[in-house]
């Protein structure tokens, strides 16, 4: 999930969330063997924080019967072709001033148009623009030409290019910018706070290019991220400086060792996000040869140690089910953030889970990691368009919780009392962050009624055909970012019955 800051009348809703779904039968034991850059203009979409069972009385939340529609099987359907993506490649040399809260970034962007028709600029978000004087922007060239007529708005940089790059042609953008970082609140990570420093849709990037539709670079919305991204790779080096300090870096790939500093190299994301701080204590453990590490506080040991087996879980029960864990290594964050907050190989946890933390597995801290461990295959692995289609990862990430104590811990009843049935969920599973109307009614249609609507397709098609797509659809998208075209044609391939009514009776405008 993610988040932007564009106004803190955020309500406190915010504080009365989160999601999931209903369970019915024990995952088959041949499924699974034995676990942003928030934007001052907006607000914030990370997993719903697990709050007292009292919600607001929704308008018309509880979507009204529905009569069935002809659900055309997609099978029968062809997607368009698109010329093969070729991911850019992003060198980053970083410098950081902890005390100073300043980066300075040299960039480099190796671009090759995979579109398919000839580029007259390039569009880059810039999601550190939304701070006020935080991104300071000194060069730009491309092919070792200083750019004009560069227009930089809001979180978009427009970049016109002297001549159309043509088809599968590749250029060299560079930049050098400045980032005065912000103090970070409790509803944002990106920035500094009194024990760390977190840098997180940091740096300017290339956003998607879709056929018919152009560039893409959704704007910010009072709930939900608004954020797409291409697969890229990523080369990083990164040095402290100001006065001498011992910091622990936690990252989105492992480091290596280089003078005075790390570097840092990534292939086949979508993002690279860090945290650095001196207090940090860790504790690391392996999941099938990946490397999860606890960054934790001192005061919360016994919690950043107990979430770290239980992330651990997570990952072998994820492996089984959707494929291989798609990073080598895995960060676990403890913030003074809200909620959760997911990025490629990295995520946060709020400072508040670990503090109230009651020792059993039921709880926040437990429940979030293991929601934003699904993430690095519903958002990380399988990527999706999280304004419009904000389902396809989030209602994934919720059911997966399901999942994970459905196989561990199988007291589902109480998870689904604890997780679903205390917000009463109502509302279209296919809401945009656009049309979400606040926080609550957002998490309860994209969030809850999203995992209740895989529980019944579940239920109908049974665990076998069921687990089938799963998996076969984690596979078939990875590296992708996925449609509700793509979820439902996958599906098909794997079931024999009918589901129109189900379909129907969650999602407004059924595909």
């Amino acid at each position: 999930m993610l988040y932007r800051c564009r106004s803190l009348f955020i309500s406190i809703s915010l504080f009365l969330l989160f999601a999931c779904t209903n369970l019915g039968t024990s995952i088959p034991s041949a499924a699974i063997r034995p676990t942003v850059t928030p934007n001052p203009d907006s607000s914030l979409t990370p997993t719903p924080f697990g709050p007292s069972a009292a919600t607001e009385t929704l308008p018309e939340s509880n979507p009204p019967a529905t009569p069935t529609v002809a659900f055309t099987p997609l099978v029968t359907q062809t997607l368009i072709p698109i010329p093969a993506f070729v991911p850019s490649k992003y060198s980053l040399s970083v410098m950081m001033d902890i005390a100073a809260h300043l980066v300075s970034v040299d960039e480099t962007i190796t671009f090759q148009n995979s579109t398919g028709e000839p580029l007259s600029e390039l569009v880059l978000a810039v999601e550190p623009n939304l701070w006020k004087d935080c991104f300071v922007v000194k060069d730009i060239s491309v092919d070792e030409l200083i750019v004009s007529g560069t227009n930089l708005n809001g979180d978009r940089l427009d970049i016109p290019l002297n001549e159309p790059l043509v088809p599968d042609g590749t250029l060299s953008l560079f930049l050098h910018f400045e980032l005065h970082l912000p103090a970070a609140d409790v509803y944002h990570v990106f920035g500094y706070n009194s024990q760390q420093t977190n840098l997180v849709d940091w740096y300017p990037f290339i956003v998607p290019f879709t056929r018919g539709k152009g560039w893409q670079l959704e704007p910010p919305s009072n709930v939900g991220e608004h954020l797409l991204y291409d697969v890229e790779n990523f080369d990083m080096t990164l040095h402290l400086t100001g006065p001498k300090v011992v910091a622990i870096v936690a990252a989105s790939a492992p480091a290596e060792d280089i003078s005075y500093g790390w570097r840092y190299r990534l292939e086949s994301v979508h993002s690279f996000a860090l945290s650095v701080s001196t207090d940090y204590q860790t504790a690391s453990t392996k999941s099938d040869g990946v490397t999860v590490t606890s960054y934790f506080f001192d005061s919360e040991s016994a919690q950043g140690k107990a979430v770290l087996g239980e992330v651990a879980k997570a990952m072998k029960t994820f492996d089984l089910l959707f494929g291989p864990e798609p990073y080598p290594k895995i960060s676990i964050v403890e913030s003074p953030f809200f909620d959760g907050m997911e990025f490629d190989g990295l995520f946060f946890l709020s400072r508040e889970y670990y503090s109230s933390e009651n020792g059993t597995v039921l709880n926040n801290l437990i429940d979030i990691a293991v929601h934003e461990t699904a993430h690095q295959w519903w958002f990380g692995s399988v990527a999706n368009d999280q304004a419009l289609e904000p389902w396809l990862d989030e209602a994934l990430a919720t059911y997966s919780e399901r999942l994970f104590y459905e196989k561990n811990y199988p007291d589902v009843k109480a998870w689904q009392a604890f997780r679903i049935d205390a917000y009463h969920p109502a509302g279209w599973v296919d809401l945009d962050v656009y049309h979400g109307v606040n926080f609550r009614m957002y998490t309860n249609a994209v969030y809850l009624r999203g995992a209740l609507f895989l529980q019944a397709l579940r239920e109908r098609i049974g665990d076998v055909a069921f687990f089938a797509f799963l998996k076969d659809y984690a596979i078939q998208m990875a590296g992708k970012r996925s449609t509700p075209a793509d979820f439902f044609l996958i599906l098909q391939q794997h079931i024999s019955v009918d589901i129109s009514d189900i379909v129907s009776q969650y999602f407004q405008n059924p595909y």
